[in-house]
C-alpha cells in the first residue's frame, strides 16, 4: 500500500516534534541548507512549539551561485560533481553548520521532477547531507546519502524532508 501525502506529512510532523523535544533536552541546536526542499525541513521543525530553542536557521540555496556564496560550496565541487551529488550535499551541510553555529546541520539537494535529472540521477533522486560537531571538539563529522523516490514533485520533496528529519533524530540519539 502506498503512503498518502497526508501520512507523510503526519510522519514528518512527528519527526519534527521528536527533534524539538530531544534537542531541547540535550541543549542541542540544528540548522538546514536546502535546495530541493526550499525551506520545508526548517519550516516543518518551526511548526512545532518550542522550536525556537533548537532551530538556529535555514538557508534556501536554490541556485549554484548561492550555494557557493552563502554556504561556501566550492565552485570546483559544483563544476565537477554538480549541485546534485554526495559532495555538494556534504559541503552544504558543513556550510550550514558553520553559518548558523549549530550542533547538527542537514542539507537536501536533488531533482524533484517531473523533468530534470541525469542518466545517473533521474528525477526523484536526492541527496541528504549532514554535519555535526564531534564530542572532542575536533573537525565536524560529515556524510551524505543518495535516495530515490518515485512519485510526483510533492511526494519526492516530502520524502526528502522525512529523510532529513529522520537523520537529525538519529544524530540526536547518538549524542547520548
Amino acid at each position: 500500500m502506498t503512503e498518502s501525502f497526508e501520512q507523510i506529512a503526519a510522519h514528518n510532523e512527528e519527526l519534527a516534534r521528536d527533534i524539538v523535544e530531544r534537542a531541547s533536552v540535550r541543549g542541542a541546536t540544528v540548522s538546514t541548507a536546502e535546495s530541493l526542499t526550499a525551506g520545508m525541513i526548517a519550516s516543518t521543525i518551526a511548526d512545532i512549539p518550542g522550536a525556537s530553542a533548537v532551530l538556529r536557521g535555514g538557508a534556501v540555496t536554490y541556485c549554484d551561485e548561492i550555494k557557493h556564496r552563502v554556504l561556501g560550496v566550492e565552485q570546483e565541487t559544483l563544476d565537477r560533481y554538480t549541485a546534485v551529488s554526495y559532495q555538494t550535499a556534504r559541503e552544504m551541510a558543513t556550510g550550514s553548520l558553520e553559518l548558523y553555529q549549530s550542533d547538527i546541520a542537514v542539507s537536501a539537494t536533488g531533482y524533484a521532477g517531473p523533468g530534470g535529472g541525469t542518466e545517473d540521477d533521474s528525477a526523484g533522486t536526492f541527496y541528504i547531507g549532514w554535519a555535526y560537531r564531534s564530542a572532542d571538539g575536533g573537525a565536524p563529522v560529515v556524510d551524505s546519502i543518495r535516495c530515490h523516490y518515485e512519485g510526483d514533485r510533492s511526494f519526492v520533496r516530502a520524502h526528502a524532508v522525512a529523510e532529513a528529519l529522520g537523520r537529525i533524530v538519529y544524530l540526536l540519539d547518538s549524542m547520548e
